[in-house]
């Protein structure tokens, strides 16, 4: 849309629709049968702390912190195994079972393979009830010609392989588990015990892309079908709207694009009403950005094939896949920035944080009006929002 002119003005408050032609309201009884559109909503405070976001490791995290303590504890004995086996063993397998053992970890058991004599074999070198022995696919001498070879039959953007110290190597897998085994099963493939497949619990989402009551009001939500592999790590900021129940992405110019979004994103409507982005994997609470704000959209990739139930839902425009949906307004280390700048400044916390809310809300302000209705102001970009420049030196007392 870029600086086009909107002579209605539209708010997520009630999510209802406004006539820009006469000012008239859509009914209630309307409402249902006409998609919903956001060109503009406030964003959330930009800064609401002086330090970064909790992180809370999930459970396959701590998972693999047990496993990676464990491990290092029975180096040792790895070690002797791994130079005498050479050509047998084929890694050590941390294999999980659920209770409340471990502070909720569960039990876990070392499995640990080899291709000849499994049980015989480990007997030499751990009595530990620890470990199980288990007949290999192959050796740790080939973990780097099979991982590969079966990534690449799998297929790029679906597996992708990793190694370990002395575990056995694994295939991250970016699609939900259901999708991969009937692609397993589909295609016959005889994965070896020892290349252990990772399913990312961020490939499974617990929560929908769009909630029931929000169906009437949204046409399609366009997700990735996999999880996003290494991207470049881009700022690339823009406000996202809703236009006739379509999400665009609101640049310069008159051709913009369509949004698709990450596997894990979905829409909901908030505390105060607003539709806004989260996460769809409920143990993650991190604020994500309304629906016609601004944001860091972080890389953006155009999608050759997009869904056709999207082009059939929306219209033939170019789709634009993103990789972040966080608010622009006090995106990123900003907090570390006013967080100096409180310090240089002798200000208290709840002063500093109003201060650099305000100037990151009007500087918000200035470009949505720019954005939407052609103003000609220009923002005061906040100091916060790049380089604060140090404090200059002290002087030292020539007394």
């Amino acid at each position: 849309m870029g600086s086009r002119a909107i002579t209605c003005h539209l708010t997520t408050v009630l999510m209802m629709l406004s006539a820009c032609s006469d000012g008239a309201s859509v009914t209630q009884a309307d409402q249902s049968q006409a998609y919903a559109t956001i060109l503009e909503g406030p964003p959330y405070p930009p800064v609401t702390r002086l330090g970064p976001e909790p992180y809370s490791p999930t459970l396959q995290d701590r998972r693999w912190q047990f496993a990676d303590r464990l491990e290092e504890r029975h180096l040792p004995m790895l070690r002797r195994l791994k130079r005498g086996e050479i050509g047998n063993f084929g890694g050590i397998e941390w294999r999980w079972r659920g209770g409340p053992e471990n502070d909720g970890l569960g039990t876990v058991t070392g499995v640990a393979y080899f291709l000849n004599e499994p049980a015989a074999t480990l007997r030499r070198y751990a009595g530990n009830s620890l470990f199980q022995p288990a007949t290999a696919g192959f050796a740790r001498t080939d973990q780097d010609r099979v991982a590969r070879e079966w990534a690449g039959r799998i297929g790029d953007g679906i597996a992708s392989p990793g190694f370990g110290n002395m575990s056995v190597p694994w295939l991250n897998i970016a699609v939900p588990r259901d999708e991969f085994e009937a692609m397993r099963t589909a295609k016959r493939w005889d994965i070896p015990p020892n290349l252990v497949l990772r399913f990312s619990e961020w490939a499974e989402p617990d929560l929908p892309a769009v909630p029931d009551e929000l169906r009437p009001l949204i046409r399609y939500v366009p997700n990735e079908r996999r999880l996003a592999g290494p991207t470049p790590d881009l700022a690339t900021y823009d406000a996202i709207v809703l236009r006739d129940g379509c999400f665009f992405i609101d640049e310069e110019g008159a051709d913009d694009p369509l949004a698709m979004f990450p596997l894990g994103v979905g829409v909901y409507r908030d505390r105060e009403g607003h539709l806004a982005f989260r996460s769809r994997h409920s143990g993650n609470a991190r604020q994500l950005a309304r629906v016609g704000t601004r944001m860091q959209l972080g890389y953006r990739a155009e999608v050759a094939a997009p869904p056709p139930a999207l082009i059939e839902a929306c219209g033939r425009h170019r789709v634009v896949t993103v990789k972040s949906l966080a608010q622009a307004a006090g995106y990123g280390g900003v907090w570390f920035a006013v967080k100096q700048s409180a310090a240089r400044e002798g200000l208290s916390k709840a002063e500093a944080l109003r201060q650099a809310n305000d100037c990151l809300l009007e500087q918000e302000r200035v470009l949505t009006d720019k954005r939407l209705r052609g103003g000609k102001a220009e923002p005061q970009w906040c100091e916060m929002a790049t380089n604060i420049p140090s404090a200059p030196p002290v002087e030292p007392d020539a007394g």
